[in-house]
């Protein structure tokens, strides 16, 4: 297995580990809990460093635009400067390659983050379909740190300058290998911050010192699936569309390489997410079924919220079921759900207010 260069940030505090897309990454360093309340109540902190930052450049904002649409489920031609956007990557069967983040830097350099699993894969997909418009430069010998919560801000304020000014969703470079974005995976205000190997161990130790709690895998599933946000492998994947995989919103319709009869027929099935109405933990693979033991669907991803205090997670039904009763099968018994439309939790970002 691959690590990341914090490998040994982790071992000093003795993480327990496992396998994650080929990487051996921290999945605890003690009680879940305990990091999912430091995220959701202060700040925690996690290593995401199998994750990878790819720099676009160009000639020209229309060239990174025109390289970008021909693969992006979204329409980039409205991102400004400043500004990032949560997109995804089609295939020429309008599946997903991946989910992505695109940070606009400047109007000639954009960068993309990479989920772990799919960094070769995106790297490969922009190279035979935008390399004609776009120069696609993977980074290397850096860091990725993900500060989550509500008090993250107070904590990166005495390393980076600036944080008053920049709002969700919204990035910058402040200088060649630092990488700031005011976003994340846990519905809380934060920072992802990538920058070279030695600064990154710095900051992670600084980070530490200062009070930040360092989280695992399990801390960070936990908090997306109470955010309602999906991951590339359960909710998405190469043979399913957005509209089949909870990111609707992000569709558009515009010429790219998947045909648009294959993006815009019917859909059958979508993902939403639940939450338990009675006892019980849900978990990937439970059916779905309605009242009569009939299945309609499975769950995709399931955890117990430490958050609202009940099993939820997120599931893919058949559209028709959505208005009608449904439990999920846990070891012979139906317990029922309730669909969430919405996340449960309130979470900390900090929107830029409208003009």
């Amino acid at each position: 297995m691959k690590s990341t260069p914090l490998f040994d940030e982790h071992k000093k505090l003795n993480a327990k580990f496992t396998e994650f897309a080929g990487y051996n990454m921290p999945v605890s360093y003690g009680a879940v809990k305990d990091e999912v309340v430091a995220v959701r109540e202060r700040a925690g902190m996690f290593d995401v460093s199998h994750m990878l930052p790819i720099s676009l450049k160009a000639d020209s904002r229309d060239k990174l635009v025109q390289g970008l649409n021909r693969i992006c489920v979204r329409a980039t031609d409205k991102l400004k400067a400043g500004k990032a956007q949560y997109n995804a990557l089609y295939n020429e069967n309008a599946g997903l390659v991946d989910d992505i983040t695109i940070s606009a830097i400047s109007d000639t350099h954009w960068m993309i983050v990479a989920n772990a699993g799919n960094r070769d894969a995106d790297v490969a997909h922009l190279r035979k379909h935008a390399a004609d418009f776009i120069n696609i430069e993977p980074w290397e010998n850096y860091t990725l740190i993900a500060i989550q919560g509500p008090k993250a801000v107070e904590h990166v304020a005495k390393h980076f300058a600036d944080l008053d000014s920049q709002y969700y969703y919204e990035a910058r470079l402040p200088k060649a290998k630092t990488f700031i974005a005011r976003m994340g995976y846990t519905g809380e205000d934060g920072f992802e911050i990538a920058c070279d190997t030695a600064e990154g161990i710095q900051l992670w130790q600084a980070l530490q010192a200062s009070g930040v709690l360092p989280c695992g895998l399990a801390a960070r599933d936990v908090l997306r699936l109470e955010a309602l946000m999906p991951l590339y492998g359960h909710e998405l994947s190469t043979t399913l569309r957005p509209q089949e995989s909870g990111i609707a919103f992000i569709y558009n319709d515009h010429d790219c390489i998947a045909p648009r009869e294959k993006r815009e027929k019917p859909v059958a099935e979508i993902t939403c997410g639940f939450h338990m109405t009675s006892e019980g933990v849900p978990r990937q693979g439970y059916a779905i079924v309605k009242a009569d033991g009939t299945r309609v669907g499975e769950v995709t991803s399931g955890t117990f919220s430490f958050t609202k205090n009940y099993g939820m997670g997120m599931m893919r039904i058949s559209i028709a079921a959505k208005s009608e009763p449904l439990f999920v099968e846990i070891r012979g018994d139906k317990k029922p759900v309730a669909i969430l439309d919405k996340s449960p939790i309130s979470g900390s970002v900090r929107k830029r207010p409208k003009a």
